[in-house]
Parts: C-alpha cells; structure tokens; sequence
C-alpha cells in the first residue's frame, strides 16, 4: 500500500495545457521532453456496491504486452485540489470478473474485506484521455506533472477533463505547492474539487468523494 499524494488544478482550455507544457518554470525544472500516452480505465464495484461504501474507487487499465494495471484508491480526501489517499496496485494477465480473480496480494486482501471473491464486479463508469508526462525536479523534490484532456463516461453521458495533476515522487510537496499555486495563478486555473472517478459518480447522480 502506498499513499498518493498529489494536486489536482483544472484548466478552462486546452491551449491552457499547451501553454502549461511549454512554460519556462516549467521547462526548468522538466527532466526530459513530455511523454505522451492514451489511458482509458473502466472503474467497477459489486451490485450492492459494496467499495462505494468503504470509500473506494477500483478500476483497470490497459497496459502494454495486454496486461491489466488494477488500482484499488482508498479513503482520503481532497483540500482546496490537494488529494492524499491510500492506494494498492497489480498487474494481472486477463480480465476480473470478481475479486477472486485477482492476484494473490494486498489488493486482493484488502477488497475482500468489502464483498465476497465470488460477487460479479459490474461496470460503473469509464475515464478516456490523453495523457503529456512531464518528470520535474528541485534538489530532493521529485514530482510528475500529468496534463490529462479527455472525458468522463457514465449513464450514457459525458464529462469533459482538462486537468494538471502533480503528484509527489519523492522529498517535500512544498516545490510542487508553489509551482501549483504559480501556475493557476498564470492561466487561471482552478483548485479541483473532485477527482476523475467523482465527476463519474456525479454523472451516475451518487453522492460521495472518491
């Protein structure tokens, strides 16, 4: 289990994000040109919706030779964009229908304190976006910079993402605090309020933070 920790800063454009990727403070600190990649994740829960009632948002996502990445995010909360909450990741090599296909581990384990192995795990909503990767740096502050643009999907409707995420490698928040605060004070961006898989509940008209 790791903590994340990240700001969240969405942005009214995209040419925001364009200009955001080619700012100097930016580029300063940038160890390396962006990375660019598609990311589209489908989150699932049980028909009672058992991980809603812990807390948590369980989704999985593509990754390269057709592996699945599984994240299971947990209770956390988000403050004026700034999101710190638990976090459990596994690959797995074919699709889950139920928590007892997943791998053995801690993700595994700690689902299954929330529903049985055997409850079918139903769709609930998807987030589909391109995603620029910028790695920063400042001394023992490490930090990634993600500039997202694309949608939410759920209940057959449709939410736009236009978003900057810095999250916290390694060392102190306060260089990723400051460059936030820079930033959304450059090209107006405002603290978001809530995360990819909220704007999907709020879709699917459920209430709660995830």
């Amino acid at each position: 289990m790791a903590m994340e920790e990240e700001i969240k800063l969405t942005a009214p454009s995209a040419d925001i994000l364009d200009a955001i990727a080619a700012d100097p403070q930016v580029l300063e600190a940038a160890q390396g040109p962006a990375q660019s990649r598609a990311f589209v994740a489908t989150y699932y829960d049980t028909a009672d919706q058992d991980l809603l009632r812990h807390q948590w948002a369980f989704r999985l996502r593509q990754e390269g030779s057709g592996l699945l990445r599984a994240t299971l995010k947990g209770t956390g909360g988000m403050v004026n964009g700034l999101s710190r909450r638990e976090e459990w990741e596994a690959r797995t090599p074919g699709p889950i229908h139920c928590v007892g296909d997943l791998p053995p581990g801690e993700l595994r384990d700690q689902m299954l304190a929330a529903t049985t192995a055997d409850a079918p795990l139903l769709p609930l909503l998807v987030t589909d976006f391109q995603r620029r990767i910028l790695l920063l740096q400042w001394g023992e502050s490490r930090g990634e910079m993600a500039l997202d643009q694309g949608e939410v999907r759920a209940n057959g409707k449709q939410h736009p993402l236009c978003e900057v995420e810095l999250e916290r490698l390694a060392g102190p928040l306060q260089p990723l605090q400051t460059l936030a605060d820079t930033l959304a004070q450059r090209y107006g961006l405002r603290h978001s309020q809530r995360s990819k898989f909220g704007l999907g509940l709020a879709l699917l008209g459920l209430e709660g933070e995830v």
